[in-house]
């Protein structure tokens, strides 16, 4: 135990290093491992929901240069400039074949009427991102059509929208609720103004925002004979009783289209439903977040489509009378920037303020120890090979002395080591050294064994030739032998069994050769 000990005080004094320190250094190694894991079990999966970027997302919107599809295009110049997504922008029919082609998985949102896609959101089919429009409902006939209210289209011919449209939805509702019949026109918006013109239609129908509606305003510019019909007060209260998660009063205000003459020249009642950016309850809920905040964050380019966002509060209105809101949404209409919830997560969590500085501070702490057994390590190798080459010097002369040397020295590598002052691998290369240097001592060792054992046998050799010639002088030389071999074990030259195999030897010479009457053996 002292042996050890005494090993232990060496090694600190000859490498200078703090081995109580490292001891004590080693539990809090442990701790930080314990907070690396815990910290990487928080961190990972916030770091990995917030880093994932979508790199595009496929829209349908509606015909080519429409409201839709300029709308579409805005959102687009808003995802890429802010998060930076792309969107492929799919020319559709309109609200109808957008709200299918959701369904059918191949797109991942939609552009939609609200009326239309109203059912499927009570059905938990779809969900609404964001409002970036309000669209009103307008039947538009001529002054001369006779015409005064929306119930003088019975019977009549009504362009009411191409197949898959919004506009033709939401007509065949307002009609169905007033049970109206009348001759349907499938023509397209351009077409409808054309026949309308040309008196091949009495009037036709158009839902869409009025800041946006540039067809419909320049139809009116060229023709101030076009008028705008208002919409009964019961059959608007009865559509926003029955629906009013689709639609809401509105009045069309005078002069929208032209100030002089004013067209319309008062105002006109009306309905109006929104329109919604929808998507997949299911869809990926960064994609949902990153959209949401790129129109959020430029809410304002929007108010060509929504004028209201012009000088409102975005978050109010970009889901104003929206029921079924995507959860990711929400989220962001009420915390803001998706990229800031590592934030907001930090500053709502103290036991991870906890972890994190204990995992930093435990981190830079472990690189200092890991820097300081570097040189600590190096240190030691230097030191090694300087002991090395002095222990060179003394093999010669005696390798004994030398082996035991770098033994001990072997020892304290392997107790510093234990201590954890140096790493394995640096343990290695120390063992190798020592233990190459060590098989030379016992190499030196063999062979000066061997030339002590031939020396002795000569010399037993000549003492017995003497003992045969000269039992006297032999006698006195007895003597000098005995002190051969007590030198030979003292010196570790020969081991205690080699050192009483001589004396039999010797004995068993005296013995042999001498008269049994001289009493050599008892002076032995």
């Amino acid at each position: 135990m002292s042996e050890v000990s005494g090993r232990q005080v060496r090694a600190k004094r000859l490498f200078d290093l703090p081995v109580v320190f490292v001891k004590s250094i080693r539990r809090p190694r442990g701790i930080f491992l314990t907070f690396s894991c815990l910290a990487s079990s928080i961190l990972v999966p916030i770091l990995s929901s917030c880093s994932f970027q979508p790199t595009s997302v496929t829209l349908s919107s509606g015909p080519a240069g429409g409201y839709y599809n300029r709308m579409a295009e805005q959102i687009s110049n808003s995802t890429e400039t802010t998060v930076g997504i792309k969107i492929r922008n799919l020319d559709s029919r309109g609200s109808e074949e957008n709200l299918e082609r959701l369904f059918k998985r191949q797109v991942d949102f939609a552009l939609v009427q609200l009326d239309v896609a109203n059912q499927a959101m009570q059905q938990g089919k779809v969900q609404a991102v964001a409002v970036v429009a309000n669209e009103y409902v307008q039947i538009i006939t001529i002054k001369k059509s006779g015409l005064q209210t929306f119930a003088d289209i019975q019977g009549k011919r009504v362009a009411v929208g191409t197949p898959g449209s919004g506009i033709r939805f939401t007509t065949s509702q307002l009609i169905n609720a007033d049970k109206l019949t009348i001759q349907k026109d499938d023509s397209d918006l351009n077409a409808a103004f054309q026949k309308l013109n040309a008196g091949q239609v009495d009037a036709l129908a158009y839902v869409g925002s009025l800041i946006a509606s540039k067809n419909i305003r320049q139809n009116f510019v060229n023709n101030p004979n076009l008028k705008v019909l208002p919409i009964e007060p019961e059959l608007i209260n009865n559509l926003t009783i029955l629906n009013p998660d689709s639609y809401q009063r509105a009045i069309l205000p005078s002069g929208t289209y032209t100030s002089r003459p004013p067209i319309p020249d008062k105002q006109i009642p009306t309905l109006s439903t929104a329109t919604v950016l929808v998507t997949r309850p299911d869809t990926d809920q960064e994609k949902v977040k990153q959209v949401t905040w790129s129109i959020l964050s430029t809410a304002r380019t929007y108010s060509q489509f929504y004028p209201e966002l012009q000088n409102g509060k975005a978050s109010e209105l970009l889901r104003k009378g929206l029921f079924y809101v995507h959860p990711a949404a929400e989220e962001v209409f009420e915390e803001g920037d998706p990229s800031g919830v590592i934030i907001r997560y930090w500053k709502n969590n103290p036991d991870l303020q906890s972890g994190v500085f204990i995992l930093v501070t435990t981190s830079f702490l472990g690189l200092m120890i890991q820097q300081w057994r570097r040189r600590s390590s190096q240190k030691m190798l230097n030191i090694t090979n300087s002991r090395i080459s002095q222990l060179k010097n003394l093999l010669a002369e005696s390798p004994q002395q030398a082996l035991r040397a770098i033994e001990d020295l072997s020892q304290e590598h392997r107790l510093i080591f234990i201590d954890g002052i140096v790493t394995t691998e640096v343990y290695e290369q120390l063992q190798q050294k020592t233990q190459t240097f060590a098989n030379e001592c016992r190499l030196q060792l063999e062979q000066q064994r061997k030339k002590f054992v031939m020396d002795t046998l000569l010399l037993v050799d000549e003492w017995q030739a003497t003992l045969q010639t000269n039992p006297e002088v032999a006698l006195q030389n007895l003597g000098q032998l005995k002190q051969h071999y007590r030198d030979m074990l003292l010196a570790d030259q020969v081991d205690i069994e080699a050192y009483i195999e001589l004396m039999e030897l010797t004995l068993i010479s005296i013995m042999t050769l001498m008269p049994r009457k001289n009493d050599f053996p008892q002076a032995f």
